[in-house]
């Protein structure tokens, strides 16, 4: 996310992530805050948040103080997603964002717990972000995107159909793609999806071209980053080459990389079209379209 649109909102959204993390902070206790810090200040691409900002018509931090703890709820939900998807008993990783895992730095009960305590202070986060009559909204978005039926129920899927973790026959390739679809739908587009959506929300325009653009991006984005491990590539900022060694059912392991390529140029044709009716800013369609035609040749 090299545009400077994107640049300016993520060097605000950042400075305030700092605020939120003094709010979580204040009340709790060492053992708990200190690698909830750690894991939230980690370099990242702060994707979910930008998203908000843009479809919310962000301003600046005093006329939409609202909006940056929308953004930083999204923050929370998906840094205590990548902590508990780290752990041993789920992906086993030491990396990420290229620094030692949450549970390598401190602990494997910290990182529990402080995954725990981020997805409750997201919701903290969120009622201090809305009007009363869209909070109730939001919350559900929220909820559902982030929890059973979006990125939490992709997440039991990845790993229930890992290869070699079930004893049932083999399903068919039409079942596995499928499957495959599904899995990335729900525990990456979601979570992406509902940063659209709450943007929109709180702009008070249209969900349904942020919705669409959304999920189709957050489709895209994880078939990127699917060819992203299965090139190897040295710049990720975590372990790469894992796909395969631990089985995951992935596009190019049912696609091939050729093929994955295209899906990942159709889809990017896909969220173009939707974007082009989304009620935000030329500037900002112009700096999301350049990130959309950005994402199959990334490198992290």
């Amino acid at each position: 996310m090299s545009d400077s649109e994107i640049s300016l909102l993520r060097e605000e959204f950042e400075q305030f992530l700092g605020e939120a993390g003094e709010i979580f902070s204040n009340g709790t206790v060492a053992d708990l805050s200190a690698p909830v810090l750690y894991s939230l200040s980690a370099p990242g691409k702060r994707l979910r948040p930008v998203l908000c900002m843009m479809f919310g018509g962000y301003q600046n931090k005093t006329q939409s103080r609202g909006l940056l703890f929308a953004a930083a709820a999204l923050e929370c939900i998906h840094t205590y997603s990548l902590i508990h998807d780290d752990l041993p008993a789920m992906d086993n990783d030491d990396l990420r964002r290229g620094i030692p895992t949450c549970h390598k730095k401190f602990s494997e009960w910290a990182a529990i717990l402080a995954g725990d305590a981020l997805n409750t202070f997201a919701f903290e986060l969120l009622a201090e972000a809305y009007e009363p009559v869209l909070l109730p909204e939001a919350v559900k978005t929220l909820a559902r995107k982030g929890g059973r039926v979006g990125m939490i129920a992709g997440q039991a899927l990845d790993l229930k159909n890992e290869r070699g973790s079930s004893s049932q026959e083999s399903p068919s390739n039409a079942n596995l793609q499928d499957t495959l679809q599904n899995i990335h739908l729900r525990k990456t587009a979601a979570l992406i999806q509902a940063s659209c959506v709450l943007g929109s929300l709180y702009a008070k325009t249209e969900t349904e071209s942020a919705s669409g653009f959304g999920e189709t991006l957050g489709l895209l984005f994880q078939v990127s980053d699917d060819l992203l491990d299965a090139r190897g590539s040295n710049d990720a900022g975590k372990a790469t080459l894992k796909d395969a060694k631990a089985g995951k059912l992935t596009y190019p392991f049912l696609y091939g990389m050729e093929e994955s390529m295209r899906i990942c140029a159709d889809l990017e044709t896909r969220a173009l079209s939707y974007l082009a009716r989304a009620p935000i800013s030329e500037t900002r369609r112009h700096a999301l379209a350049e990130l959309t035609r950005s994402l199959k040749d990334r490198t992290r």
